[in-house]
This record gives structure tokens, C-alpha cells and sequence, in this order.
């Protein structure tokens, strides 16, 4: 049974609405768009993996959480739990060659061009995925075995260089693996595998990579502002007696500012006053902002002259 369903990581809406703020020769431009092209594959290989368990019903109880997120920025892309075991699956989708290398560990990818990246390996961040979980596990008192898996998303894919101590499956065998594996001689009851599950649910709080322009160490002078217009992005929405015009598509929207201003909290800080909303919307006046923000689902701190808005905790952006 699947307990928690994986959603689009927020960081890739972040990615593409700070590429269409940034002009066309920003020095940091091919790196937002190697981050976002990175964050479509990850979802992608993960929601590959989803698929191939979507009907997964094997003999025996189960629960499946896919995407967890652990204290200590530990991501676990899917995570079954069983009676028998614990199995931590990590999932990789990458082109080109990939060949695991060890002193030190990492990833090295060889793209078909001839460019050679390098990036953290999947076999360090299984293992500690392995030890966070063994942390909450022994708080129960669970003798329950933890395994990893390492995942290539698609048959094409392959890797090399793989220690004798790692397992990697492709997800289109992930299913049967997982359907085979003894299911005899529980060690724990089905009650307490739900306890567990419900357990790393609550512990679980996704990472927030916002905002993401001083998390990049990008100068925010060197971000266009103001309201761009959510059809043909090409113009600057502009106000006209309570909604917004674009003199280039044409399009009227009342509420177009509120993805305007998601995108300043995934961009450029967490809290907003009603002068940075002014200059940032291009408003005549502090009094137009003020009317925006008070109407919007905000939490507010500070008094009058130094009030500030920021999101609150459940929030959904746009």
C-alpha cells in the first residue's frame, strides 16, 4: 500500500520562473538551466520507478512511501517497508556513461559530447539514508534489516565500476525482486509496520530550497522584476483600475500578480513589505500594494510602519 504519493519537486516551478527573469546573458543562466534540467530527470526517473510499482501487490503486507524526507537534508527517493525488511531504492536517470568510482566516492558521468561531470555518489547516499533510518528503527527496538538498492530508470541506462557490495536493478525488474523476496518469519506485526510507516511519516518535512536567488549566490540587482505577463511572457503586465493589461497579447487578468508574487518569495526572499511589493509590481503607490497583500492569505509580523508579510506553512504555490 502506498502511504504517501510523490509530488513535483516546488524547486522546478523555482528554476523555470528565475530562467524567465534572467536575462539572456546572465552568467549564472547555464546553471539554472543545468539545475532545472537535472530536477526533470530526477522527477522523471523517480515517477518511472512509480509506475513500474503502480500495481505492485505482493503476498505479503507492505507500505510504500516515495519520497521521503528525513531530517539531516536526507531525501530517500522510495522506501518499502515490510515485515521482513526495510528497502531503500534510490533512482538514477542520467545519460551517457556512468561509472561509480571509489577514494573518493562519487558518480562520474561521461556525456555523449565528451563532457565529464561529477556528482555525489548514489552508493554514500544510500548508506546514509541506511544509518538515518537505522536511527528510527532502533528507537522501536525493530531487528529489522535495512537494504538499498541502487535504480537505473531505463534499460538503456547502465553503470560501471559497481562494488560487489551494491545492488542495482533497472525499475523494470524492481517489481519482481521486490515480489520475491522471502516473506516468511515477520519480525515485527503488521501493527507495528504501520506505527513505522506513520512514524517516518511524521518525520518526514520536505526540504525548501527558497529562496533560491541568495541560496545561489546570484546578485538580485541583476534579476528583472515587475509583472510579467503569464501568457506570452514577453512584456510587462501593467495596472489599470484593478487589473493588469498586457500591451503585447492583450490578455486582462485581476489576479495575475498572484504568481507574481509567489515567484518573489521562491526568488528573491521569504517576507515582503508593501514598499518592496510596490517597486517590485511597478505600482504607482505603497496604498495599491497594501490592498494586494491584505487580500491575499498571508501571515503579517511587525507593526504599521515596519509590517512585514510572508507565506504561511502550508502554503501552494501557484
Amino acid at each position: 500500500m502506498i502511504i504517501k504519493r510523490r509530488e513535483r519537486p516546488m524547486k522546478i516551478k523555482g528554476y523555470k520562473a528565475l530562467l524567465a527573469r534572467m536575462p539572456e546573458h546572465h552568467p549564472k543562466r547555464e546553471m539554472i538551466q543545468d539545475l532545472l534540467y537535472s530536477a526533470n530527470a530526477g522527477i522523471g526517473g523517480e515517477e518511472r520507478l512509480d509506475e513500474c510499482l503502480e500495481y505492485f501487490d505482493p503476498p505479503y503486507p507492505h507500505l510504500i512511501i516515495q519520497d521521503l524526507s528525513l531530517p539531516e537534508k536526507c531525501q530517500i527517493d522510495t522506501l518499502v517497508i515490510t515485515q521482513q525488511a526495510i528497502i531503500i531504492l534510490e533512482v538514477k536517470n542520467m545519460s551517457g556513461k556512468l561509472r561509480l568510482q571509489e577514494n573518493p566516492s562519487i558518480l562520474i558521468q561521461t556525456l555523449p559530447s565528451g563532457q565529464v561531470k561529477s556528482y555525489k555518489s548514489p552508493v554514500v547516499q544510500m548508506e546514509t539514508a541506511k544509518i538515518r533510518v537505522e536511527k528510527i528503527v532502533n528507537q522501536y527496538n525493530f531487528a529489522l534489516p535495512i537494504k538499498t538498492s541502487l535504480v537505473l530508470a531505463y534499460p538503456s541506462q547502465f553503470i560501471e565500476n559497481v562494488p560487489s557490495h551494491v545492488t542495482v536493478w533497472s525499475a523494470d525488474e524492481v517489481l519482481y525482486r521486490l515480489y520475491r523476496m522471502n516473506y516468511s518469519n515477520p519480525l515485527i506485526t503488521i501493527d507495528e509496520m504501520d506505527r513505522l510507516g506513520k512514524h517516518l511519516l511524521s518525520v518526514s518535512k520536505p526540504h525548501n530550497p527558497f529562496p533560491l536567488i541568495p541560496n545561489l549566490k546570484i546578485n538580485p540587482d541583476t534579476i528583472n522584476k515587475g509583472m510579467l505577463c503569464p501568457k506570452c511572457h514577453n512584456q510587462k503586465m501593467k495596472r489599470l483600475k484593478r487589473h493588469w493589461h498586457c500591451p503585447y497579447c492583450k490578455l486582462s487578468s485581476y489576479d495575475a500578480h498572484l504568481q507574481a508574487l509567489d515567484e518573489w518569495f521562491m526568488l528573491f526572499q521569504p517576507t515582503i513589505s508593501t514598499e518592496e511589493c510596490m517597486e517590485y509590481l511597478g505600482l504607482q503607490n505603497t496604498l495599491s500594494a497594501s490592498r494586494i497583500l491584505k487580500k491575499m492569505d498571508l501571515e503579517q509580523s511587525g507593526g504599521k510602519k515596519f509590517r512585514q508579510y510572508h507565506l504561511k506553512e502550508n502554503h501552494r504555490f501557484q
